[in-house]
């Protein structure tokens, strides 16, 4: 993988439609994050508030209570003070424009969420599909994905990707509901892309910056803990003709 160099950075991003960027973020930070999350999660509406409870075991409580509670908890960080704190705090805007190209004073973003993925339960794991589906408005979309409770890899639960697979612009695709509302824009592959498939590991304080246009999926988590990922999209206004305030207000159910 990449690092957070200057040179080599762009190069990366263009061939294979992400890049990693190492220790961005601080564990301090994450730590903050990840407790604006418990905060929600542990909210006396839900029953069994306990201010001791590890996140990792109020995650599993609340799952087993309703998924709801979980999706709304991670839907919130979008205005907790932590997430400006762990953006602020870090240099990931300036790697973006180093991968990307584009100027930073042209990125506008979408709320931060988290997405919480219990062990050994895949029911919410996205298949095979493009960021830029869900967002066909912007041409020009980025998506930061990075862990905020611990590394993840093949056991643990990370994100799989077609290297190159953005070189192709938007795919055909085939829309559902999983469950009745988790929405699916699943992407066609070509023959031979499934045998490229390339699994991210990266320890906590990475970031993955990738292309809207690159084809990636879930992997399910088969560790024994929640493996909780933040993910961050990005907009870059400087090829678009006007600002709609509302594109970035709104969020698809899962």
């Amino acid at each position: 993988m990449a690092s957070n160099c200057v040179h080599g950075l762009g190069d990366w991003y263009s061939e294979k439609g992400y890049v990693i960027a190492r220790q961005v973020f601080s564990k301090h930070a994450l730590a903050m994050l990840g407790q604006s999350f418990r905060s929600v999660l542990n909210k006396p509406e839900h029953g069994d508030f306990d201010q001791t409870c590890p996140l990792d075991d109020l995650i599993i409580k609340r799952e087993a209570q309703n998924h709801d509670i979980v999706y709304k908890a991670a839907q919130s960080l979008g205005s907790a003070a932590s997430t400006y704190q762990l953006l602020g705090s870090s240099e990931i805007f300036d790697l973006v424009s180093q991968a990307t190209g584009f100027r930073g004073h042209d990125f506008h973003l979408m709320p931060l969420y988290l997405i919480a993925q219990p062990p050994s339960d895949d029911r919410f794991d996205y298949c095979w599909h493009q960021d830029g589906a869900y967002y066909s408005w912007c041409p020009d979309l980025i998506t930061l994905w990075f862990p905020v409770n611990r590394g993840t890899n093949r056991d643990t639960g990370t994100i799989s990707m077609i290297p190159g697979s953005h070189q192709h612009g938007v795919r055909e695709s085939d829309t559902f509901l999983k469950h009745g509302h988790f929405k699916q824009v699943q992407s066609r592959l070509s023959v031979g892309e499934l045998e490229t498939e390339e699994s991210i590991e990266i320890d906590l304080g990475d970031c993955c910056i990738m292309h809207g246009h690159t084809v990636h999926k879930s992997v399910p988590n088969r560790s024994e803990t929640p493996r909780v990922a933040g993910v961050l999209r990005i907009a870059n206004l400087g090829n678009l003709s006007s600002y709609e305030r509302e594109r970035f207000y709104c969020v698809h159910s899962s």
